[in-house]
C-alpha cells in the first residue's frame, strides 16, 4: 500500500468491500503560476485579485505594512478589548522574544504556508482520482449537471431531488442485501439484484393473489344497483390496520407512536371495543380494499392482523385500497352515480352533496357530522331514514364499519369514499370529470 493510498482510502482487512474516504475541498479558484483559474462551471471567482502565490506569502508578511497591521495578541485583534494596558507592538518581527516566546505573527507566518502546501496537495489527489468520484446522474430533468452551479429551490425540485434519493438507496439497499447473502470470497459479476430478484420471483408466482380491478369492480356495483341487492366497499389503510393491531399483533406504545394521527381519524387508541367493531366488519365486508404498498404498517402488518383474527384472505375479494381514486379517474364513479340516489356521509357530507349535485346525481340526504365510533349507531340510525340506492361515507375508520352495517342491516350499496371527498371539495379533482 502506498503512501498516497494510505491517505485516500481506508480499507477495512478481510471484509467484502472497501469504503474509499477521500477529503476533498471545493475549489473556487486555483493557485495557477499567479493567477485566479477559474472555475469549470464558468462562473467568476468570489476574488477580484488573483491569490498570492506560495513563494511570495513569505516576504509579504515581512512588510513594514504587515508588521503594522497584524496583532501580536489577542488583545490587538478586532472586536471588544478588554480593560487593561496593551502590550506594545513589536517592530522586528523573528528577533525580539516576549517572556522566551516567538511573537505570534511569525508563528501565523509559518501556520499559512503549511495551511497553502496542504490545499495544493489537496487538489493533487483531487485531480488524480476524479474520474473515479460518483457523479450525478443526468437523466433526472430540473437537477443541474454540476452541483457548483446552484438552483432555485422549489417544490417541484425537492420533489425530484427526493425520488432520486428514494431510487439510489432502494438501489444501494437491494445490493447490498444480496451481498450479504453471498458466500464469503465470491462475487457475482454482472448480475444486479434486481436480476436475481426477478429470477427468484418466478418459483412464487403460483403464491400471488390476484386483486380485482377498477372495471371488475366498476361490474359489481353496477350488478348490484341493476339487481337491487347490497354491496359493502371498504378500504384498509395504515390507519385502519393500526387499530386492528393496537393490543394484538402491536404494543400498545408503539401503535401509538406509529398512528399519532389515529385521533384525527376518529379512533383514540387504546379502543378495544372500536377495535373489535371494526374486525367484524372487515370480516363481513363484500369487497376489501388493501395497500400497495409493502412498508411495514401497511402489508407489512395486513397479513400478520388476518392471521390474528383468523380471516382467511385467499377467499375474499380484495382491491387495492386506492380503488375510489381508480373508479374516478377511469370515469365509472360518474356512470355509477349518474341518475342515482345518492346518501352522503362524513364531515364534509353538505359540501361534497353541492358538488355532486352538480353533475346528474341526485342527493336523497346528507348526514354529516361523524363523530367516531360513539356516533356509529347514530349516523346507521339516521341512514335508514333516507331512501337511497348508493352511499358514500367519508368518516375516517368509522366509514369502514358505517358501510358495511348499512350494506349487511338496510340492503343497499354503501362505498368507503375515503379522501376523494376533500379533493372533490377542494376543487383538486373536478367533477363531473371533463
Amino acid at each position: 500500500m502506498t503512501r498516497m493510498l494510505q491517505k485516500t482510502a481506508a480499507f477495512i482487512p478481510l471484509r467484502k468491500k472497501a469504503v474509499p474516504v477521500i477529503m476533498i475541498e471545493k475549489p473556487n479558484t486555483a493557485v495557477s503560476q499567479g493567477r485566479a483559474v477559474p472555475r469549470r462551471d464558468g462562473a467568476a471567482s468570489h476574488r477580484d485579485t488573483p491569490p498570492p502565490r506560495l513563494d511570495t506569502l513569505a516576504h509579504r508578511a515581512d512588510t513594514p505594512a504587515s508588521r503594522r497591521d497584524a496583532p501580536t495578541s489577542r488583545r490587538d485583534a478586532p472586536g471588544p478589548r478588554r480593560d487593561g494596558p496593551v502590550p506594545r507592538r513589536h517592530k522586528s518581527v523573528g528577533q525580539e522574544r516576549v517572556n522566551g516566546k516567538k511573537p505570534a505573527q511569525g508563528r501565523r507566518r509559518r501556520t499559512e504556508a503549511i495551511r497553502l502546501r496542504q490545499r495544493r496537495k489537496t487538489r493533487k489527489i483531487f485531480k488524480q482520482y476524479r474520474p473515479y468520484l460518483p457523479r450525478l446522474p443526468q437523466e433526472v430533468e430540473g437537477l443541474p449537471s454540476n452541483p457548483s452551479a446552484g438552483y432555485e429551490r422549489s417544490e417541484t425540485s425537492y420533489a425530484q431531488g427526493f425520488d432520486m434519493g428514494y431510487r439510489a438507496g432502494s438501489t444501494a439497499g437491494a445490493e447490498e442485501e444480496l451481498a450479504s447473502q453471498l458466500p464469503a470470497y465470491t462475487v457475482l459479476p454482472e448480475v444486479s439484484a434486481r436480476d436475481v430478484l426477478a429470477a427468484g420471483l418466478q418459483g412464487f408466482l403460483p403464491r400471488l393473489k390476484p386483486l380485482l380491478r377498477p372495471d371488475e369492480v366498476h361490474h359489481r356495483i353496477a350488478r348490484a344497483l341493476a339487481e337491487g341487492s347490497s354491496l359493502s366497499l371498504v378500504r384498509l389503510g395504515d390507519g385502519e390496520l393500526l387499530a386492528l393491531a393496537h393490543d394484538t399483533v402491536l404494543p400498545l406504545e408503539y401503535a401509538r407512536s406509529a398512528g399519532y394521527f389515529l385521533a384525527e381519524a376518529g379512533m383514540t387508541l387504546p379502543d378495544p371495543a372500536a377495535r373489535g367493531l371494526l374486525a367484524e366488519a372487515v370480516r363481513g365486508a363484500d369487497i376489501i380494499g388493501i395497500p400497495s404498498s409493502r412498508l411495514p404498517t401497511y402489508q407489512g402488518l395486513l397479513f400478520p392482523v388476518l392471521r390474528y383474527y383468523g380471516m382467511d384472505y385467499v377467499p375474499m375479494n380484495l382491491t387495492l385500497s386506492t380503488i375510489n381514486y381508480a373508479l374516478y379517474e377511469h370515469g365509472f364513479l360518474l356512470s355509477l352515480l349518474r341518475h342515482k340516489r345518492v346518501l352522503v356521509v362524513g364531515n364534509l357530507a353538505a359540501e361534497l352533496a353541492a358538488v355532486l349535485s352538480a353533475g346528474s346525481v341526485q342527493i336523497a340526504g346528507v348526514i354529516t357530522p361523524v363523530k367516531g365510533f360513539a356516533d356509529i349507531p347514530r349516523v346507521v340510525s339516521d341512514a335508514a331514514a333516507y331512501s337511497f340506492d348508493i352511499a358514500l361515507v367519508a368518516s375516517g375508520i368509522p366509514a369502514v364499519v358505517i358501510c358495511q352495517k348499512i350494506a349487511a342491516e338496510q340492503g343497499r350499496i354503501a362505498i368507503d369514499f375515503g379522501h376523494l371527498a376533500d379533493k372533490l371539495v377542494s376543487g383538486e379533482f373536478k367533477w363531473p370529470i371533463p
